[in-house]
């Protein structure tokens, strides 16, 4: 079991890291010739798909882990870093996945 220095930890990496890959994402999109900005978004499916699977699969984060991780990625769409329709499918699914943790914990 991780203790709270450990999830504070992980949530500093994890904010820094998802402000380092919106900046490349960003870089990438302004020297990228505008024929090739479907790549970019892709890239940016292929993330959100990840993100996706890993929220899913994280057996380990707890409800509060995940609420924590739904406000921030409101918070982050408030900052501009998170555009609309990428804050939405995040928070849909996030959501969703809440509900089916908060059943589950329910029925054991």
């Amino acid at each position: 079991m991780s203790t709270a220095t450990e999830g504070f930890r992980n949530a500093i990496v994890g904010v820094i890291s998802g402000i380092i890959i919106f900046v490349l994402l960003e870089v990438a999109k302004s020297l990228v010739p505008p024929d090739y900005l479907a790549i970019i978004s892709l890239i940016e499916i292929m993330s959100l798909i990840g993100s996706i699977l890993l929220i899913e699969k994280m057996e380990s984060w707890g409800i509060y882990y995940l609420i924590g991780w739904l406000i921030g990625m409101g918070i982050m769409y408030l900052i501009g870093l998170v555009e609309e329709w990428l804050a939405t499918i995040y928070l849909v699914v996030g959501f969703v996945i809440l509900i089916q943790k908060f059943l589950r914990k329910l029925a054991s």
